[in-house]
């Protein structure tokens, strides 16, 4: 969905359920990307639903605030399109000649999205060739968003007096982010490799765990090949213990407070039961998420004809909760990596940054790429 081209210096702008992630980035000449400044605002209530933006001078006022208060002085943007409006679907088509291949495919997009056609921009990219039963089919990923959706995300930037460059989804934007070089940061190297025996595929999951959705994204040689939107997020864990300890609801400060405190815990310690309590809670939404997850792993291999997943990457505000890691590989039985347990290349930050919310930039930095 690229506009046009942009200088050394531009802006990315991620909008989530809960958080506005804004970057100021330089685009080196090696074609590294130097992480100039960022800054992160809370998403004003009620202004975004499915990705659609129900309250534009809000939304902009907040990104305005964050520009200035991190003195973000690009003039150049880029911005992420949100929301469980968007569809990714994988479709089998029948293996054609070369110059067969748009039309058969357009063909069988228009059969199988039930979409209006003249109000979602639908893009495409093959994937490969199976053989499923005996015969040749073209794996085809398939993206549709509205029109006017983009056109609402496209209007910010212009009411921000921001030239915009381009408008990009979350699956995109992760790709592009774990297309580079990936290294581990790792104490017990020799131990995990014990745990977890390497596996031959080069087929990963980046699970983003938002606060309101949990997006389910699997990549093969670093191309996309499955996305998923599952509606539950880490706020979810919140509302649990609201519940759970009879709390007001003006109370959901302090719920938050302790999830984050306490995560999810192995033992129980019998001199703090509130931390046991909050970390049942926890556990509740964290096991229902995580089956959730198991069934798209599951009909990624059965029905999108993939491969096993080798590695699991944990992006997003969620996947700093206490104790996640842990629980994600005794639950897949698959080496599990949140995004601060690793480096990587071609992303460099300013040396008086603090990188400790990576967790939340990485749609903001991957649509940079």
């Amino acid at each position: 969905m690229a506009l046009q081209l942009f200088s050394s210096d531009f802006m990315t702008i991620d909008i989530g359920f809960r958080y506005i992630k804004i970057i100021q980035l330089r685009k080196k000449k090696n074609n590294d990307l130097m992480v100039i400044n960022y800054g992160i605002g809370d998403t004003p209530k009620g202004c975004i639903k499915n990705g659609a933006i129900k309250d534009k001078a809000k939304v902009v006022s907040e990104i305005k605030r964050v520009i200035n208060e991190h003195d973000l002085s690009a003039r150049e943007a880029k911005i992420v399109v949100s929301g469980t409006n968007i569809i990714t679907r994988i479709i089998m088509v029948d293996k054609v000649e070369e110059k067969e291949v748009d039309k058969k495919v357009w063909s069988e997009i228009h059969n199988f999205l039930p979409i209006k056609f003249d109000e979602h921009r639908v893009d495409y990219k093959l994937l490969d060739v199976v053989n499923d039963n005996g015969k040749e089919k073209m794996r085809v990923f398939v993206t549709a968003v509205a029109k006017n959706i983009i056109d609402s995300y496209i209007e910010i930037l212009k009411d921000l007096k921001l030239k915009p460059v381009s408008v990009d989804i979350p699956a995109n934007s992760i790709s592009k982010f774990f297309q580079k070089d990936i290294e581990f940061k790792e104490t017990d190297i020799l131990s995990r490799k014990q745990r977890f025996p390497k596996t031959s595929t080069n087929t990963v999951a980046v699970i983003d765990l938002g606060s309101e959705t949990t997006i389910v994204n699997i990549l093969k040689n670093k191309i996309p090949e499955f996305n998923r939107v599952i509606l539950l997020g880490s706020s979810n864990i919140d509302q649990v213990i609201i519940d759970h300890l009879a709390l007001n609801m003006k109370d959901a400060d302090k719920a938050e407070r302790y999830k984050k405190m306490y995560g999810m815990v192995l033992f129980r310690d019998p001199n703090n039961d509130l931390e046991w309590q909050c970390s049942e809670c926890a556990r509740k939404i964290i096991g229902e998420i995580t089956k959730n997850i198991k069934m798209c792993f599951n009909f990624y291999i059965d029905r999108c004809a993939g491969e096993q997943i080798s590695k699991i990457f944990l992006v997003g505000g969620g996947s700093k909760l206490k104790g996640i890691r842990d629980y994600f590989e005794e639950a897949f039985g698959i080496p599990t990596y949140p995004i601060n347990y690793v480096d990587v290349r071609g992303i460099e930050f300013a040396p008086e940054l603090n990188i400790e919310k990576i967790n939340y930039l990485i749609n903001a930095i991957g649509i940079a790429l």
